[in-house]
């Protein structure tokens, strides 16, 4: 899974710099190369909020400023997080769909 990124925006705001990183390409071959290894290749978009939901309850935190690495207290489960953590398990959650759980 990966995320969908506005490279032309990036491109403005940092000019050659964004476009010698060629991610479109790598994106292409990543595609390419989960085709013909019979996997799922999925993109997850720029905007989809993963990082303020909690992966354990689904609370969102509205109030999280970017300099909040970790907290603690939604106030539902009272569960730790760390940022990066949380999202990816928000990103993992995206990717494998709504569980029976969950319906």
């Amino acid at each position: 899974m990966v995320e969908t990124l506005n490279l032309e925006g990036m491109k403005r705001l940092w000019g050659r710099k964004a476009s010698d990183l060629a991610f479109y390409q790598f994106v292409e071959i990543l595609k390419f190369k989960c085709f013909k290894h019979k996997r799922a290749f999925l993109q997850i978009g720029q905007w989809t909020p993963t990082t303020k939901p909690c992966s354990e309850c689904g609370h969102h935190n509205e109030n999280l400023p970017l300099s909040d690495r970790q907290w603690t207290g939604f106030p539902a489960c009272g569960s730790h997080h760390d940022r990066d953590v949380n999202a990816a398990m928000n990103i993992l959650r995206a990717a494998l769909g709504p569980s029976v759980e969950q319906m």
